[in-house]
């Protein structure tokens, strides 16, 4: 299971596939790739099929982020019964959206902005028809945006998508989950592997075990609650155990 991020401007070939280059980008470097996807469409068919906007590669390229294998297309009825959560980039596709997407998925609708953690923008304008300067401004916009996706992925509603198996305890602020193993050598020998998982993921994880029974408790101490941390090494210690 996985969540779905869709992000939406009009022809899909500047804002929308410069957001999606980035929070994949993002989300590779999070561990996360595995449990949260992401798309990017426009609400008007102008550029079918086309690679984004040259400018935009170049501006991107430059601070790291590779666009050219992603292709403009127009969102469909099938994004909005897919995706989890969709993201307009400025008001007036918000709008269309909103006109189009079935009446019991509206909740699946905003703007990429609410997720802003420093900018008070309220959308992210579009650098088409500007100079060179906005295209930077979309990628600082996009940047600051995508900071506060990662803190919307141990959100309780995404953290139910993303490792639904584990329990999540908000009182706490701590999700958690318990195996019985096949034997105590099983049980030492799984505790051994989340321990290098654990240092991939620049966790400390809280582990009690007795016999063949482990049970781990994830919390990123250092930010006093769960974050996206959590989320990545969850769902890498469940892949380790259904293997």
């Amino acid at each position: 299971m996985s969540y779905k991020i869709l992000l939406v401007c009009m022809g899909n070939i500047c804002r929308s596939p410069t957001a999606h280059g980035v929070l994949r980008h993002r989300l590779a470097q999070a561990h996360l790739s595995s449990v949260v996807t992401v798309d990017s469409v426009g609400t008007h068919n102008y550029h079918p099929d086309a690679p984004p906007d040259a400018r935009s590669q170049a501006h991107a390229q430059r601070r790291g982020y590779d666009l050219s294998d992603l292709r403009a297309r127009q969102v469909t009825d099938h994004d909005f019964a897919q995706a989890d959560l969709i993201l307009a980039m400025d008001w007036d596709n918000l709008a269309l959206l909103q006109a189009q997407c079935p009446p019991a998925l509206q909740h699946k609708v905003r703007r990429f902005a609410e997720f802003f953690q420093t900018s008070n923008q309220t959308v992210v304008p579009d650098p088409y028809y500007g100079g060179e300067a906005g295209f930077d401004q979309v990628l600082d916009l996009v940047e600051d945006g995508c900071t506060g996706l990662l803190r919307h992925l141990a959100s309780p509603a995404v953290l139910a998508r993303c490792v639904p198996e584990w329990s999540h305890h908000q009182a706490a602020s701590c999700i958690g989950r318990e195996w019985e193993m096949g034997s105590f050598e099983a049980a030492m020998r799984f505790i051994q592997q989340v321990g290098v998982l654990a240092e991939l993921h620049d966790h400390h994880p809280e582990i009690w075990n007795v016999y063949r029974r482990v049970r781990l408790t994830l919390t990123t101490h250092d930010a006093g609650g769960l974050t996206y941390k959590d989320v990545a090494l969850a769902s890498a210690v469940s892949a380790l155990a259904d293997s």
